[in-house]
């Protein structure tokens, strides 16, 4: 844990992130570094001083195209769950969240763009069971094209006496739901199949603004897409 922290650029503009937890998640204090110069935190403040359990720094073409991605993700699977989940017992709580995932234990060489969604089951005369969802999405290049493929879904049930039976009936087809996941993900990436990239990488949180030194966001906030043109 630390209460200050500076970043030098020395021949790469990039950011350094901050985070209260540990996995890259929780609030953070971000830092915005072009080529050349120094940022800092001298001090966090009292909100935020000694709960730094992780950091990430990413080091950033000068060119790259930032794309935010939670708004329009967040609204195409919420369109695409409801008229897949219509008339059976599965709804979502609210909408997702969208974020970043980062070198997680289930695959620690890998980040994703994560969609995480409450949801409600009806079991009949019983109360609902609390239930979740999470995609892993991990953009990719092939042939200098972009292509995005929901690697993993995790799904999760509530304790209680029906529990196993409640996943045993709502699992199969969640975790079936990653090709039309990959499928609607590649539909939206056709807008840049004219388009040759050398490289994508994730930026946790929402867009950074480079014209200032540095920012506090949380890391389910959003997440950018960053393309690199060749």
């Amino acid at each position: 844990m630390f209460s200050s922290m500076r970043a030098w650029g020395q021949g790469d503009r990039g950011n350094a992130w901050a985070f209260e937890n540990i996995n890259f998640d929780g609030r953070f204090a971000a830092l915005n570094v072009e080529n050349g110069s120094s940022s800092w935190w001298s001090y966090f403040g009292s909100a935020f001083n000694d709960v730094v359990s992780s950091s990430l720094i990413i080091a950033r073409a000068p060119n790259d195209i930032v794309i935010p991605l939670g708004q329009q993700v967040g609204s195409a699977f919420t369109s695409m769950f409801d008229a897949q989940t219509a008339g059976t017992r599965l709804s979502r709580v609210g909408g997702p969240r969208v974020y970043g995932t980062f070198f997680p234990d289930y695959d620690p060489s890998r980040v994703f763009m994560t969609i995480d969604q409450n949801l409600t089951v009806s079991v009949p005369a019983w109360p609902d069971y609390s239930a979740n969802v999470r995609y892993d999405t991990e953009f990719y290049l092939a042939g200098a094209k972009l292509h995005g493929y929901a690697r993993w879904s995790h799904v999760w049930v509530e304790g209680g006496i029906f529990s196993k039976s409640v996943f045993n009936a709502i699992a199969p087809g969640l975790h079936g739901a990653k090709s039309s996941l990959t499928s609607a993900i590649e539909s939206q990436l056709a807008m840049f199949s004219s388009r040759n990239f050398s490289d994508v990488y994730l930026l946790p949180g929402p867009p950074p603004d480079m014209s200032q030194f540095g920012f506090f966001a949380k890391y389910d906030d959003d997440v950018c897409l960053a393309l690199v043109p060749a």
